[in-house]
């Protein structure tokens, strides 16, 4: 019995030996790890390919607070509701590409008009930071509290529509995870990490966004416009933002596959606003609040993957005696996949051992 103790002990320590360096330091690939290996697996000699279907909408909710309004009869939530989207994902180390290749056409036949979407995306950054950058442009909304103004509705069913309204974000965001070598961000919303217990971290970051909207007239509809008094003949405004950001993640794992994540982010904004009222422009300052919610659960296992989460975005651009406008961008995305783990090729090895790659 004894000997059997001592041969394991053996080849436990020679086995953690070949692993490390001559100080004791974990290594994979001759290179030290800077995570807890108990806690998260990182997939980065691995080509990924996987599936994924995604819906997005684009909320801008209007509210005056000039006139007291209990039924809500002023206030006007334009939606954009983009079509069903399928694409593929391929991902390799620090680098990933997704591309969509079909999509479902919307249903005309429910009175919301159509709408026209543009996104554009990059992320870079380990798990130690993200930089996420996108840009998202949509064209057609429909007011969705149209009831409250319109006594047509109940008899056609056909929303309030603004065919040539355009709403847009550009977005570039920073976050730092503290607690890095224990937490995963990537392995709630991505496909090369792979969370194997529970854990949490505080979140450190800022943003700076630009958000835009533009119409041929004026946003509301003539019968609301005086609710707005001077405001009522808006046609466009911009708001440049700048903030900084705070809040938590965690993740609760079961089995090593099964998980729920969810992180959440709120802090102050400065915005320099630019309103166009049609015979000219407001110019203003604020400070005010933006912020990020996040939500994934699926099955992460060592080869396959399957994904599902939900994203929203969202600004405050509010006016205490004028007008209030909020903007929020909201995703729902499924995704599945399957890890083929490969050497890493000769070529690659050279640009791993790069100045450039270093700084990725």
């Amino acid at each position: 019995m004894n000997k059997c103790i001592f041969i394991l002990l053996f080849f436990t320590a020679t086995y953690l030996k070949s692993q490390s360096d001559s100080n004791g330091e974990l290594k994979i690939e001759g290179k030290p790890v800077k995570w807890d290996t108990l806690k998260y697996q990182k997939f980065s000699r691995a080509v990924i390919v996987g599936l994924f279907q995604q819906f997005r909408n684009f909320n801008n909710t209007f509210e005056q607070n000039i006139t007291q309004d209990s039924a809500g009869v002023s206030k006007h939530n334009y939606v954009a509701e983009s079509k069903l989207i399928g694409g593929i994902d391929l991902s390799y180390d620090k680098f990933s590409v997704s591309f969509g290749i079909k999509t479902q056409p919307q249903q005309l036949s429910e009175g919301k008009g159509n709408t026209q979407t543009f996104n554009i995306g990059l992320k870079i950054g380990d798990n130690r930071w993200v930089l996420e950058n996108y840009y998202r442009r949509f064209t057609g909304f429909y007011d969705k509290n149209t009831s409250n103004y319109d006594t047509a509705f109940k008899r056609t069913g056909n929303y309030y529509l603004q065919p040539n309204l355009k709403s847009s974000l550009l977005m570039s965001r920073f976050m730092y995870f503290t607690n890095y070598k224990n937490f995963s961000y990537k392995s709630g919303f991505g496909c090369d990490y792979r969370q194997l217990k529970s854990s949490a971290t505080w979140i450190l970051g800022g943003s700076f966004n630009v958000y835009t909207l533009n119409n041929d007239s004026s946003v509301f509809p003539i019968k609301n416009r005086a609710f707005y008094n001077d405001y009522g003949s808006l046609k466009g405004f911009q708001s440049v933002n700048f903030a900084g950001t705070a809040g938590a993640a965690a993740t609760i794992v079961i089995f090593k596959g099964l998980f729920i994540n969810g992180y959440f982010t709120i802090g102050p904004e400065q915005q320099w606003r630019s309103y166009n009222l049609g015979n000219g422009y407001r110019n203003l300052s604020y400070i005010s609040w933006s912020g990020t919610g996040r939500f994934s659960t699926g099955l992460n296992l060592k080869k396959f993957y399957f994904l599902f989460s939900i994203t929203n975005d969202y600004n405050l651009f509010n006016g205490k005696n004028t007008m209030s406008i909020s903007s929020s961008s909201f995703t729902q995305n499924v995704s599945l996949g399957w890890r083929f783990h490969t050497k890493t090729p000769h070529f690659y090895q050279k640009f791993m051992k790069s100045k450039v790659y270093s700084y990725l």
